[in-house]
């Protein structure tokens, strides 16, 4: 799984070094750069797909995000994007519908590095192209992603450069964020995502990148691939921890806790974490709450725009 993600992100690399990086995030009327012909982790495009099955919901709400939805045709059947739901749902990553997409006449299937090899082979052995796309784990990537996704529905230029100026417009909001907290101290803070106990936002993570933004350090910034056990909290001492509502009940009944500074001092906050799955104005609700949870003297309710934090998560969530 390893070598076939390297691979795919080496041939995104590649593939982007052929585009108009230049143009990246504008929209420039005299740019003559044509659309197509296109290759994107070694499928090649000579004009725009019309019927598309993605096994990502990250990867769908930012097809919806980006206008592109006409062109899907069906969905992972784990979809939690909720617009999503009339189109066809085709299997999961582990367990694609390969007959469903045949006798579809599907032209090309989206996935991110969640979908297995096998699941890859066996969708290709039927002549149907796979573009895997990486999931964004910060700015550099998360461009990479709005980019290949724009390329592969409307080519190297007009798509390539719409997904650029969209992703970059998603950081510059949360660059704003990270100005105001900029002069604040930062807080060596654990982010746990599961409430099992078991995923962490370890430094691979877009919620690492987010919570280093809003002012925070992570305590699990050198794990990867989300492993953190509970003696690796003991010794880091995180002032701050925040996790899904019900973890800190957990955190507390584990003995070989005692004396972490967040728990001592009730800094343990709950948070639902499947906002950062949207990939889109989630990872700016998520930088929001982190913000104010980390910086509640700077980010308070005035200046926070209207959606990024509902009234009922603000009772559940910012509690001392």
């Amino acid at each position: 799984m390893k070598k076939r993600v390297t691979a795919v992100i080496a041939a995104l690399l590649m593939v982007f070094s052929m585009l108009p990086l230049s143009g990246c995030g504008e929209d420039k009327e005299t740019d003559n750069t044509p659309d197509y012909p296109v290759e994107i982790a070694g499928v090649k495009f000579v004009g725009p797909p019309s019927k598309v099955v993605c096994y990502s919901s990250t990867l769908i709400g930012i097809t919806y995000a980006m206008g592109y939805e006409k062109q899907l045709f069906g969905r992972t059947a784990n979809c939690d994007y909720k617009e999503a739901d009339e189109l066809k749902a085709c299997g999961t990553p582990d367990n694609p519908s390969v007959d469903l997409l045949v006798g579809n006449n599907v032209d090309l299937v989206i996935a991110d590095d969640t979908m297995s090899q096998k699941s890859v082979d066996s969708i290709q052995e039927k002549e149907i192209p796979v573009v895997v796309i990486p999931r964004a784990t910060g700015r550099a990537s998360m461009v990479e992603m709005y980019g290949a996704l724009g390329a592969v529905f409307k080519g190297g230029n007009k798509g390539y450069n719409k997904g650029c100026k969209i992703a970059n417009d998603i950081f510059s909001q949360l660059d704003d964020i990270s100005r105001l907290v900029e002069d604040e101290e930062t807080w060596n803070t654990c982010v746990i995502l599961s409430s099992d106990l078991t995923t962490f936002a370890t430094g691979d993570t877009l919620v690492s990148a987010i919570l280093e933004l809003v002012g925070g350090f992570n305590v699990a910034k050198d794990s990867m691939k989300g492993e953190y056990v509970l003696s690796d909290l003991m010794r880091s001492d995180p002032d701050v921890i925040i996790a899904p509502p019900g973890v800190e009940l957990r955190l507390r009944a584990k003995s070989s806790l005692v004396g972490i500074p967040a728990l001592d001092n009730f800094r343990v906050y709950a948070m639902d974490m499947s906002v950062f799955d949207d990939q889109y104005q989630g990872v700016i609700k998520g930088a929001w709450r982190m913000a104010k949870i980390l910086h509640p003297e700077v980010i308070t309710d005035d200046i926070i725009p209207e959606g990024m934090i509902e009234k009922e998560e603000e009772e559940d969530v910012f509690i001392d």
